[in-house]
């Protein structure tokens, strides 16, 4: 991965262009290399023990891998499964620690579904599946591919019928995936390379797309692309992803809570209203909503509806202390002076349980109120999450 120039020191910067030198070497001398690579590697170990001496086995270790990759990567024998195990046994004798094979597998796995030498590529990537999302949808994808070759070859043949043994171990893969969640880009040999191969990407949501049609009620599956989609920023898969879960699964509250933080986020307003109404009929006794309903109206400042939530949340019994604490804020952020100072002095006359905030909340509320228009807008934005945390953790709502 790209370091940050801000936060590196000056054996930092060093490293990195050492570094780079060599991948520009790689780039200039790629057949040299290829032909004598136990040299090159002994040229690579000599550079980082006398240039770094103190260098951890951690970051000895990435260095070999980043350069491994490179040769892999550039080679046009990169998909010639003896030339790969060439390369790997050199780099494997070149590391230091305990798990010298597992990246070297996974970057040669990649290089060949790169190569679209899908059944070359499995074994290597078999064994990992569980460490990362990403090698369990690459391995999908490589038995995915090959089932459509084999469907192509069933026509040719005027064969056609159920799915063949490939895309029912794709399916299983996918099925694995969905039951175990692994992490998105855990394992260091996907973060070799600066950016994400674009392919591997794709070939992420293919599978999960193709998996959402295949295991309809495997809601592992969405939780494994929500988290793919926030770490990419992408949005639009978020939303599409959000729209199946609230579906299909318009029961599970982990779903509702997240689209409703999402549509709070783009400022939704009414598709935020719209989340909060299908959480009241499927929780009828639920506070969360209830409670959601309040923020909703603090943000849209709208008096009839935060009476409302307000009336509902006291029949629902909520914890009175978490209303004073709504009331307080809801003054504060409509600008009614008067009604939020004296909210402040119920809450320190009544409020036993929140006596450790009351401090924080006199200094915001004056703040709020004071002459200063942008210190104003910042004890607005700190008063409601003050709260708010406060009320998550009160009511049990995760964070």
């Amino acid at each position: 991965m790209a370091e940050d120039p801000a936060a590196m020191g000056p054996a930092d910067e060093r490293m990195q262009t050492v570094k780079r030198e060599f991948l520009e070497y790689i780039e200039k001398n790629l057949q040299e290399i290829s032909s004598y690579l136990p040299v090159f590697y002994g040229h690579v170990i000599a550079t980082l023990d006398n240039s770094f001496p103190d260098l951890d086995i951690e970051a000895y270790d990435e260095f070999i891998d980043t350069v491994t990759y490179k040769i892999l990567d550039a080679s046009d024998r990169g998909r010639e499964l003896p030339f790969i195990e060439k390369v790997m046994a050199s780099a494997q004798r070149s590391k230091k620690g305990q798990d010298r094979k597992v990246c070297l597998d996974i970057m040669a796995g990649m290089r060949l579904l790169k190569s679209e030498e899908y059944a070359h590529a499995i074994p290597f990537l078999k064994d990992y599946t569980d460490r990362d999302a990403m090698i369990a949808a690459a391995v999908a994808y490589g038995y995915y591919m090959l089932s459509l070759r084999e469907m192509a070859d069933g026509r040719e043949k005027g064969i056609a019928g159920r799915p063949g043994e490939h895309e029912l171990l794709a399916r299983e893969e996918m099925l694995q995936m969905a039951r175990r969640q692994p992490p998105i880009h855990a394992v260091r040999a996907l973060q070799v390379q600066e950016e994400e191969e674009p392919w591997l990407k794709r070939a992420f949501w293919l599978m999960l797309s193709s998996a959402l049609e295949w295991l309809p009620g495997e809601r592992g599956l969405i939780l494994v692309g929500l988290e793919k989609a926030k770490r990419d920023g992408n949005r639009e898969m978020k939303v599409e992803l959000l729209k199946i879960a609230t579906e299909r699964f318009s029961d599970d509250m982990s779903f509702l809570r997240e689209m409703y933080h999402f549509r709070v986020e783009q400022r939704d307003g009414t598709g935020a209203a719209g989340v909060v109404r299908q959480m009241m009929q499927q929780f009828p006794d639920s506070l969360e909503p209830l409670y959601y309903g309040l923020k909703l109206s603090l943000l849209s400042g709208r008096q009839p509806t935060y009476d409302g939530f307000r009336s509902l949340a006291i029949q629902k019994g909520m914890d009175p202390e978490i209303i004073r604490l709504q009331d307080l804020c809801f003054t504060a952020v409509s600008s009614q002076k008067q009604e939020a100072l004296s909210h402040l002095q119920e809450l320190r006359r009544s409020s036993v349980k929140t006596r450790f905030l009351h401090p924080v909340l006199h200094y915001l509320v004056h703040d709020i109120f004071g002459d200063d228009d942008q210190r104003s807008r910042r004890a607005k934005r700190a008063l409601l999450d003050c709260v708010d945390s406060y009320a998550q953790q009160a009511l049990a709502i995760p964070l």
